[in-house]
């Protein structure tokens, strides 16, 4: 049997096309696309919401942020302290920097400084009575250029710590000393640590230093101070610690801070303050004595009449000039001493407008010693230790009937408590 002709039995005949798969809509894979393949062609618009969706922010980690802040303190500190370092307004570690000039306003943390770092070669020691002293008429008189070491009520050892500060770095050829008779009523000890001076100022210890660095005090007030008065034009560099600015310096002012024993004591033995006397009499011998090459002027400064009737009636005055004589005999004993007294300038103690209290005088009367020391005038020899002091011995008796009994009429004393 034959097989029919297929191929003639298509001819004449039309070809039917066969039907196409559908293609594929965006987005899928192709049909015959492998598994993979499908699971690798995310959805289109899915793809764009992941791109832009933002991202988590991730967290800081507790270690991180320790260091961070860590640094960040350091950095302040080293802000801080590089200030204080530079402009150092206490001259710890150096004198004034370029055109700043020197601002002394603060003894108790600026006089260290000013010893061991400061350009000088003469020295001006005392209590507060000489803070009023302007450096620039010792230096005229003298031709030297000095700063000055002082302690309010200029103790002794106090003064002589400040001597030997600055003999340790400076060559000094001259010194000032003002002699106060309550210096060598006291033990010969220093005070500075028991008065709370700032003792990281004065040792040498760098480690304490931090005290001053990273001092706020410092930052904002000292420092900003120090530059206001540096480029002030009327500031003036030789009234360091100056104080008499709108001080009431007259009688009403010394009446009304003077209060009066009510009654006369006895007068005491004359070696009252003998011990004391002796052992800070030592201090000075010693510091006299270890530095030959060095003139020294000593002075007592003339304290108000109203000092001295406070010295007769507590029955002290006998005592006080007995330790004058002691301290006056043993300092003039060396060649390279000199020795001042102007107590007995009457026409200033009985002038009680030149006081603001019994014994702290106008800047006028420390302008009038240092002109009387240049001039050699006032001075003491050891041939006349005892006329000196017997004239300022007469001299405090004769207050009482000649100025003193008239103010106690007028009932301008004020008294203290009768002692029982």
């Amino acid at each position: 049997m034959n097989l029919p002709d297929m191929k003639n039995r298509t001819e004449g005949k039309r070809a039917i096309p066969l039907p196409l798969p559908p293609a594929p809509k965006a987005g899928r894979s192709f049909p015959f696309a492998g598994k993979k393949e499908r699971q690798a062609r995310p959805p289109e618009g899915k793809t764009a919401q992941a791109e832009q969706a933002p991202k988590a922010p991730k967290l800081m980690s507790p270690r991180a942020f320790f260091r961070l802040m860590l640094g960040c303190t350091a950095g302040i500190l080293l802000l801080c302290g590089t200030a204080v370092a530079v402009f150092d307004p206490f001259y710890h570690y150096h004198a004034p920097l370029g055109p700043l000039r020197a601002v002394l306003n603060e003894k108790e943390y600026q006089v260290v400084g000013t010893l061991r770092h400061f350009d000088y070669d003469a020295v001006l020691a005392g209590s507060s009575v000489v803070e009023n002293v302007n450096n620039r008429d010792i230096d005229n008189a003298f031709g030297c250029t000095g700063v000055k070491a002082v302690r309010s009520y200029g103790g002794t050892a106090d003064l002589c710590w400040f001597l030997s500060e600055a003999h340790r770095t400076h060559e000094v050829i001259q010194v000032f000393y003002n002699l106060d008779p309550v210096s060598f009523q006291g033990p010969a000890e220093t005070t500075f640590a028991s008065t709370g001076c700032p003792m990281y100022l004065y040792d040498r210890n760098p480690f304490n230093d931090v005290n001053y660095l990273f001092n706020r005090d410092v930052l904002l007030k000292r420092i900003p101070y120090m530059l206001a008065q540096s480029f002030s034009p009327s500031y003036e560099e030789g009234k360091s610690y100056y104080w008499a600015t709108d001080k009431d310096f007259s009688e009403s002012a010394v009446l009304e801070h003077y209060l009066r024993t009510p009654s006369v004591q006895p007068m005491q033995q004359e070696t009252l303050w003998e011990e004391e006397c002796d052992a800070n009499i030592a201090l000075l011998t010693r510091e006299i004595e270890s530095h030959p090459e060095t003139e020294y002027r000593f002075f007592y400064s003339p304290y108000s009449m109203l000092w001295w009737d406070n010295a007769i009636r507590t029955g002290e005055r006998d005592a006080v000039l007995y330790n004058e004589e002691k301290v006056m005999r043993a300092l003039l004993s060396y060649k390279n001493v000199e020795v001042y007294n102007y107590q007995d300038a009457e026409e200033i103690v009985t002038d009680l407008n030149n006081y603001m209290d019994t014994l702290h005088f106008t800047p006028q009367i420390n302008a009038w010693i240092i002109g009387e020391m240049a001039a050699g005038r006032g001075r003491v020899t050891e041939a006349t230790v005892d006329v000196r002091l017997e004239g300022i011995r007469k001299m405090s008796d004769s207050l009482q009937e000649r100025y003193l009994a008239a103010i106690g009429k007028a009932g301008r004393f004020q008294y203290g408590l009768a002692e029982e």
